[in-house]
């Protein structure tokens, strides 16, 4: 599952917004003090990230923020700041390079070769499970269980919208991934067997909007209504109904990478400190991922 994809060349991420945003992972008092930046490494971040994580931001520094609410925060635009928080926070200082990725499986090899070092958010532990040794993982950054999704379609599909029960669901065609590993097991073990394999997220919303599918899966939005927009295509979810995923979500790093068992150290140090404030549980309830709004919505 991935949530409201864009497009953005790396060239030109780069060129608007790297010099100031991978210097924010240095520390305050070194970046000051007007010492040399070290050479950066490369990350892994998905472009659609990168376009939204730099409209969220807005000029503001990463490591300032303590309000997470607002444009263009989601999950993982927040997870973002929050890497750049935690790598403040355990020392880390020399300044990250973000590279697009176009998929999830590209991202996995790049980093389980050592050739980009870590991941900007997160990824499902299961998903990593193909990928031999060469994967690290963070803290968990999502537990067990907390990471809850809506089936989001159009509002004009009357049959979706109308849908009060596991059994209406099972009547419905859903989209995704097979390799989105626990997005489609969760949708095999809760007999929904229309499910339709599709590599390519733009490409989704535009299929559910066209009538070739009747919903996807994504996470709650910060939306007041809730919805989602994936270019000229708006979702709404189903109302009253969420899906639980079971699994853990952690940052990846890369074992072969020089740098990998540093920069694990000084996220992990970084990250327990965010956890332990309550910084994370924070970002993730004003981006809208946590949701206050479908707390009582039934668990199907």
């Amino acid at each position: 599952m991935r949530e409201l994809k864009g497009a953005l060349s790396r060239r030109s991420c780069l060129g608007r917004a790297l010099s100031a945003l991978s210097a924010a992972v240095l520390p305050p008092s070194e970046a000051m003090a007007g010492e040399a930046v070290p050479s950066s490494i490369q990350a892994a971040v998905p472009a659609d990230v990168m376009v939204d994580y730099g409209r969220f931001l807005n000029r503001r520094d990463p490591l300032t923020l303590s309000d997470f609410s607002g444009p263009h925060s989601r999950r993982d635009v927040v997870e973002v700041v929050l890497l750049h928080q935690a790598l403040a926070l355990g020392g880390w200082a020399q300044p990250l390079e973000f590279v697009d990725m176009p998929s999830g499986e590209r991202l996995l090899r790049e980093i389980s070769t050592g050739r980009l070092v870590c991941s900007a958010t997160t990824y499902w532990e299961q998903d990593t499970r193909g990928s031999g040794q060469g994967v690290m993982l963070s803290r968990a950054m999502v537990q067990a269980g907390e990471f809850e999704a809506g089936l989001y379609t159009v509002e004009s599909n009357r049959r979706a919208m109308s849908a009060r029960s596991l059994a209406d669901v099972r009547a419905l065609s859903v989209l995704s991934n097979r390799n989105w590993v626990v997005d489609w097991a969760t949708l095999e073990q809760l007999g929904i067997h229309r499910r339709q394999h599709v590599t390519n997220w733009e490409l989704m919303p535009r299929m559910v909007e066209a009538g070739r599918a009747d919903l996807l899966l994504a996470p709650f939005q910060a939306t007041p209504d809730l919805s989602l927009t994936v270019g000229k295509v708006r979702l709404v979810p189903i109302p009253g109904l969420k899906i639980s995923l079971r699994g853990t979500r952690h940052y990846l790093l890369a074992r072969e990478h020089p740098q990998g068992f540093g920069l694990r150290s000084a996220l992990d140090i970084g990250l327990q400190r965010l956890l332990q404030q309550g910084v994370v549980r924070k970002a993730y309830t004003q981006s809208g991922f946590f949701n206050t709004k479908t707390a009582s919505w039934a668990r199907l």
